[in-house]
């Protein structure tokens, strides 16, 4: 590598500066506009065209290469310029090779510019930092100035007087805070991204200092690009150590523009990804690549493909935002694979967060109040997963399992996908722009047809009413069906059994070639990076619904909304499930990289609504009611709660009545026995029957 003396990189940054016109005019804007403008930003590309050897001899030079360049700028300033007025340099867009993981960062890179690239998980207030002290003598009262570096106060150790009346030892000085220099100064703290995370690794975390005008731009949650100087900092411990911390200098912070650029798509890769989008198979082909380890399930593979793919977040005029995310329910028996669906599509979606709600808090899940590192024991916030998984797939198993209080947390997360947060004395909103896939398990461990599904889970109405598609999951003894799964997971093992043994192996009995050929139909379509660089290249397109896609939706949703009219006056579908159509021929569409959604589309979401809706709505087959999932109490319900309570101030007024008498009552209006004695214990329940005596019901 070239070695440059001060002159040949005063040079060289003279030359950057007069030949590309937009320094000339950033560094007039500076001088029109200091202090609120007091940054130059240099393009390392800017560099790297006017000399690579000398963009190279920046990266490992940082310090005084960049104190040279503060100093052509000011003396490019106007003669009227102030000359102790500070100018940053801030270098951004380094290079692909100057970007390095966390957990990469070397003994070799200290003093060093590097890239870091991560989420931020904590950030501290605004605080001044001293950057140069002025002391007085207590003796003398002689002044003296003192350069500040790092957390700790540097003061003098003698007394620099040039009369010598304090004989150089003075060893006790004030120091004058009013009249010394300080600079705005912000740690935070950024982990690695989960997507780049496989196999349950821990996210290693870097700490960093922003200062003047930068300071205060990052808040926790945001995807940044860390441009910065590597340094060491002895530990804090008493024993002196020769282990030392790092932590980085930040220079420049560059914020996410695209919600998958970190997900390096090559012209080979979108060659390949648009040969793949006009496969008239191609969505057969996605759904199989989800988890073929998994029998059947089709449906419910379909709904994970599209909500990978996502709807399109929307803007309005009047500043209101509709959520393009869908949010996905699995209910189901013991064993039916839900925590192995939610792990897989963790792996798969370019940005995946796995929590399970029986070990996750609120605090876990949305942000944590803890302690900053300033030293002075303030409180600051520390995102949480649904803010980690921001513009991402949250999958949460054992949703069930969770607090009460912490689930009400969900609430808002999933519809407004902000998290508000007033804790610890700081009032705060995260954004959580992501989808949510979760898991439960019905609270009498099997899922039984007859009764609601909010009577079998311990999940609130208001919560399950936030999800677009709920699935439930049974297991039941069915002779073909068994058959079936048996030999898949059977084939399952057995390739992985013969993918294990050695090349050249020779098994009696066994001939593992044919074992893998047999199996065949257990491999994914598309391999996991190729599939995520499909989804992620699919975010950039916003399609638009053509008129015949309107029209049947809209034929679909008022068809159904019809069957609630007349004697039945039940709510079969509500409005929620109309943004779930929307949402779902838009993912659609994606999923085709069209621009347009088409009759297809929209006839592929109707298929998916009605489906889980004739499935949750309407369990028995009968009328379709979504208060059985919105309320908890569907209209049959609140037609025999009727009832019973008419029976009980009919004839039950003064004394009460037993239950018995209420269920003879009853049975004549044409109430089911099980239907009366569910009813009345619900309605003692809820408060509005009390027992004056064992067995007898009076209204309260």
């Amino acid at each position: 590598m070239v070695n440059y003396q001060d002159g040949d990189i005063q040079t060289a940054w003279d030359e950057i500066f007069g030949t590309f016109e937009q320094y000339r005019i950033a560094i007039a804007n500076i001088a029109a506009a200091y202090p609120d403008i007091k940054s130059l930003e240099v393009r390392y590309s800017d560099m790297d065209t006017y000399d690579t050897d000398f963009a190279m001899f920046v990266l490992d030079n940082p310090d005084r290469c960049l104190k040279i360049g503060q100093d052509c700028v000011h003396s490019l300033m106007p003669p009227s310029w102030d000359g102790k007025d500070r100018i940053n340099l801030r270098v951004v867009g380094l290079p692909r090779d100057a970007k390095v993981d966390i957990r990469r960062l070397r003994a070799k890179n200290l003093g060093k510019l590097v890239a870091v690239e991560g989420l931020v998980r904590k950030v501290t207030t605004v605080r001044p930092r001293m950057t140069h002290a002025l002391f007085n003598c207590a003796r003398c009262g002689a002044e003296q100035w003192v350069s500040q570096k790092g957390m700790l106060l540097n003061e003098p150790m003698m007394c620099v007087n040039p009369d010598g009346s304090c004989n150089k030892q003075s060893t006790r000085f004030i120091l004058n805070d009013k009249e010394s220099k300080y600079i705005d100064t912000q740690k935070i703290e950024i982990q690695e991204s989960p997507e780049g995370l496989r196999g349950g690794a821990q996210p290693e975390r870097l700490a960093g200092f922003l200062e003047d005008d930068i300071s205060g731009a990052v808040t926790a949650g945001n995807r940044v690009t860390m441009n910065g100087i590597i340094r060491s900092v002895e530990k804090p411990d008493r024993d002196k150590s020769t282990v030392f911390d790092i932590y980085m200098d930040i220079l420049s912070i560059e914020f996410e523009q695209h919600e998958y650029d970190e997900i390096q798509i090559t012209d080979a890769d979108e060659k390949r990804i648009l040969e793949m989008s006009k496969d008239p198979e191609l969505f057969r082909q996605i759904v199989a690549s989800i988890s073929p380890t998994i029998y059947g399930l089709d449906e419910v593979k379909e709904a994970l493909a599209l909500q990978l793919f996502g709807g399109c977040h929307k803007d309005m005029d009047d500043g209101t935002s509709i959520r393009g995310d869908m949010h996905v329910l699995l209910i189901g028996d013991p064993g039916v694979a839900k925590s192995q669906l939610l792990r897989y599509m963790s792996s798969l979606a370019p940005r995946g967060i796995y929590a399970s709600g029986k070990s996750a808090s609120a605090a876990g899940l949305t942000a944590a109040a803890v302690k900053d590192d300033f030293g002075d024991g303030r409180w600051t916030l520390e995102a949480g997963a649904l803010v980690l998984a921001d513009k991402g797939l949250a999958c949460i198993d054992e949703l069930d399992k969770m607090t009460t209080q912490d689930r009400s947390s969900l609430h808002e997360a999933m519809e407004s996908q902000k998290i508000s947060v007033a804790k610890a004395g700081i009032t705060a909103t995260l954004q959580c722009r992501c989808s949510m896939l979760a898991a439960a398990n019905p609270k009498y461990g099997r899922f039984e047809d007859n009764d609601t599904i909010t009577n079998q889970i311990e999940l609130p109405p208001a919560l399950m009413s936030r999800f677009d598609m709920i699935f439930v999951l049974t297991d039941r003894p069915d002779k073909k069906k068994d058959r079936d799964i048996t030999e898949h997971i059977l084939k399952a093992h057995r390739r992985g059994q013969a993918r294990m043994i050695k090349e050249g192996m020779d098994l009696q009995g066994v001939d593992a070639g044919l074992i893998l050929e047999s199996t065949e139909d257990i491999c994914p379509h598309f391999d996991m990076e190729t599939l995520r660089k499909y989804v992620a290249y699919s975010k950039r397109i916003t399609p638009v619904m053509t008129d015949e896609a309107a029209r049947i939706i809209e034929e679909s949703y008022l068809e159904i909304r019809k069957m609630g009219e007349g004697q039945n006056k039940s709510v079969p579908i509500t409005a929620r499930q109309l943004e779930a159509y929307v949402r779902l021929s838009e993912a659609s569409a994606r999923m085709r990289l069209s621009y347009v959604v088409t009759d297809a589309d929209a006839n592929r979401a109707v298929d998916m609504v009605e489906f889980y809706l004739g499935k949750i709505a309407a369990p028995d087959g009968g009328q379709w009611d979504i208060d059985r999932v919105a309320t908890g109490v569907s209209k049959k319900d609140r037609d025999t709660v009727k009832i019973i309570r008419d029976i009980v101030d009919e004839f039950g007024a003064d004394t009460g009545m037993s239950a018995e008498e209420i269920l003879k009552h009853a049975i004549s209006q044409g109430v089911s026995k099980d239907e009366t004695l569910k009813v009345i214990k619900k309605i003692h329940e809820a408060g509005d029957f009390y027992s004056p005596m064992a067995g007898v019901y009076k209204r309260a």
